[in-house]
């Protein structure tokens, strides 16, 4: 259930982060010394590559892989019913991290996760990253697959950039849209403390491509705690992803195309009526933030915004309680597609409950 707050910002639903600087959240710290040495006697490099190649053996693509560009490009699909809904992870995300959402959704409509180029099971592809680029390649990957329009697209993060590209370019496809903490193209102009945090973020992710060559990133366990409350088997490809030089070098040049990105959302429209969510994370909230995502669910005059509490920017899709308030989204944006004989709601502001 949900409760409606009419009004003003729901500002008490956030409990905002004491130190705005970047950090991958290290579970255990002591590795962060103890790691060094075998890297930097050249024996981390030679435990990087055998472990990435027991991995590729351990972890086969769980779903399809489709031609798109000359790429292999992996999808997984699940459930029956339209319209399909698209999952689009984040900067350095992939399909494993819907583990929670993308069964429940099945129940309900047919929906698949996918890798971007270059990250989890879908191979890279050369030239510089950009919304456009992501957007074209995952049509023609919608495409291969046999799914056809329209879509309900769910973005987490900076994936929240690429779908309303997608739904700019291809405004006929899409029925519409969940931003999942979504990214706001000006949130590092307006906010110094998301300022800081994404330029920290940044220059640590220079680095992060020969940190994984060296190993340093698998024996530190650097990025374990972003698939912390995944199912077993899909915390452990996470974890194994999340430690591939090819999969990080990816996640790296992603983030150098940011302002690229940006820049290409500015370039779109409103989205009049289309029915959109908003779901945000309540916890380790920065400043500006709220205000920020209201703006977001003020693209359409059809959404709702949802609020969750204890819920932060990675759990909010990693924890099972939490990623049962975005399949309630999701559900809400397809009975809107759908064209439910339910009166249309009004904007409102709520947290969902756990």
């Amino acid at each position: 259930m949900t409760k409606s707050l009419r009004g003003a910002l729901a500002t008490n639903h956030y409990q905002y982060c004491a130190d705005p600087r970047f950090s991958p959240g290290v579970l255990q710290k002591s590795r962060l010394i103890s790691a060094a040495l075998p890297c930097l006697l050249g024996v981390g490099s030679l435990y990087q590559a055998i472990a990435s190649t027991l991995d590729r053996r351990r972890f086969p693509a769980p779903g399809q892989l489709f031609q798109v560009e000359g790429a292999g490009m992996h999808l997984r699909a699940a459930g029956a019913g339209g319209p399909t809904v698209v999952l689009e992870t984040g900067l350095g995300g992939m399909s494993s991290a819907w583990a929670w959402i993308q069964p429940e959704t099945a129940q309900y409509t047919r929906v698949v996760s996918y890798d971007r180029a270059g990250l989890g099971w879908s191979a890279p592809v050369a030239g510089a990253k950009s919304a456009r680029s992501a957007a074209r390649r995952l049509r023609g990957l919608l495409s291969a697959c046999g799914a056809a329009p329209p879509f309900v697209l769910v973005g987490h993060s900076m994936g929240g950039l690429l779908i309303r590209v997608f739904a700019h370019l291809y405004p006929q496809e899409v029925a519409g849209l969940v931003l999942v903490d979504a990214v706001h193209p000006d949130q590092h102009l307006r906010s110094a403390a998301i300022a800081e945090h994404m330029s920290t973020g940044f220059r640590f992710l220079k680095a992060v491509p020969l940190l994984a060559r060296t190993g340093y990133v698998r024996l530190t366990g650097l990025f374990n705690a972003w698939s912390q409350g995944l199912p077993e088997r899909q915390a452990a490809e996470s974890d194994a992803f999340l430690a591939s030089y090819e999969h990080l070098k990816t996640t790296r040049d992603e983030s150098l195309a940011w302002d690229t990105m940006c820049g290409e959302v500015r370039q779109t429209k409103a989205l009049d009526a289309l029915p959109l969510a908003v779901v945000t994370a309540g916890k380790d909230v920065l400043a500006g933030q709220p205000e920020l995502q209201a703006e977001l669910a003020g693209l359409s005059t059809d959404s709702v915004h949802f609020v969750v509490p204890a819920a932060d920017h990675v759990t909010l899709v990693t924890q099972r309680d939490h990623a049962h308030a975005v399949v309630k989204a999701i559900r809400h944006v397809v009975q809107r597609a759908r064209g439910s004989n339910q009166q249309r709601c009004p904007k409102r502001v709520g947290h969902a409950a756990e």
